[in-house]
């Protein structure tokens, strides 16, 4: 089996590549099937990206989401039990992987599986949080496959 390099590894080479692998990273979230979010690591979790497939999937635009918290899609139907495992998490520095009702811009419910991860600043204090997000319809993910274990 090949030796694997961590991403740091790759950035830790000269500028233009890592501006290459900037933009890289960038094209990849923006770019993904699933809903992509980052929060800030502070009360609220201000909401400072979100790209193009979480916009679609609850009708909100980028310029609704960025400073609002991630809260502002939960409801009536949101599973109290699952939210308090994600803060659970979230307060333990450990990743959450769950699925609850969650609410669109127009007020309908959809069933959402999502996964947050903590990312870490150099000293390794939590400075933000990325979050995977997708659609669960009958079994089904919202691209028509087998509902399966969201997996980074």
């Amino acid at each position: 089996m090949a030796d694997t390099i961590n991403l740091s590894d790759i950035f830790s080479y000269d500028q233009n590549f890592q501006t290459i692998m900037l933009n890289m990273l960038q094209t990849a979230l923006d770019s993904s099937f699933q809903g992509v979010m980052i929060t800030e690591a502070e009360p609220g979790y201000p909401i400072i990206y979100v790209n193009q497939a979480i916009c679609e999937m609850t009708g909100y635009t980028t310029k609704e989401f960025i400073g609002q918290s991630p809260s502002m899609l939960q409801g009536k139907n949101s599973d109290p039990k699952v939210l308090q495992e994600l803060a659970d998490k979230i307060d333990a520095g450990e990743i959450f992987h769950g699925r609850t009702f969650n609410y669109r811009k127009d007020g309908s419910e959809f069933m959402m599986e999502w996964k947050i991860v903590p990312i870490r600043g150099m000293e390794g204090e939590i400075a933000n949080y990325l979050a995977i997000q997708r659609e669960v319809r009958d079994g089904k993910l919202s691209d028509g496959s087998l509902d399966t274990k969201l997996s980074i």
